[in-house]
């Protein structure tokens, strides 16, 4: 009986140890939400930039995403601090400790609370990779367009050479030239 209520007094000091390391952790997460909503959000206007682009848009994207970026490593920063503190209360190894195990030890509202926040931080997660995936498919589109005029423009300036190393003649270019190099 007294190894019973000894566990139930460490069980009580615990809870109330971690409920307020809880609340701050629940805080850190709701701003997370709250930038990551904001890279979303600019990550979109990223994309509708690209099909319309002018240098003063991505430039202003692309100032904007980084401010994002900038708040989402100082939260990470806090929220990593939150966690090492919730690791010796919970007796467990501050390295590698992920919010699902801390959510495990979360009761009531605030393991509510702290679910919900870790579900809608997965969903903006999977919302930015699926927008910098399209995105990175505009780009990767621009890009080969580029390229390709760049070696047409190339192959009718240059003309390239008549003949391969073999002494061959080379049938892969256009052969014609849009000037004349004569006089």
């Amino acid at each position: 009986m007294l190894n019973h209520d000894l566990l139930m007094i460490n069980e009580t000091d615990v809870k109330a140890e971690l409920n307020p390391l809880l609340d701050s952790l629940l805080s850190v997460l709701r701003k997370e939400i709250e930038i990551y909503g904001e890279l979303a959000q600019v990550i979109a206007l990223e994309g509708e930039a690209l099909l319309k682009p002018s240098l003063e848009t991505l430039h202003e994207s692309n100032a904007r995403k980084e401010t994002c970026i900038l708040k989402t490593r100082i939260l990470e920063e806090i929220r990593m601090k939150a966690v090492n503190r919730i690791a010796p209360v919970l007796r467990l190894e501050e390295r590698g400790l992920k919010l699902q195990t801390i959510l495990s030890h979360a009761e009531g509202n605030l393991g509510r609370d702290l679910r919900d926040c870790h579900r809608e931080l997965r969903s903006l997660v999977t919302r930015i990779s699926e927008e910098n995936r399209r995105n990175r498919g505009l780009l990767d589109a621009s890009l080969a367009g580029v390229r390709s005029n760049y070696q047409f423009i190339g192959n009718l300036l240059g003309g390239g050479s008549t003949y391969m190393g073999s002494g061959e003649l080379n049938n892969g270019g256009l052969s014609g030239r849009i000037y004349s190099e004569r006089g």
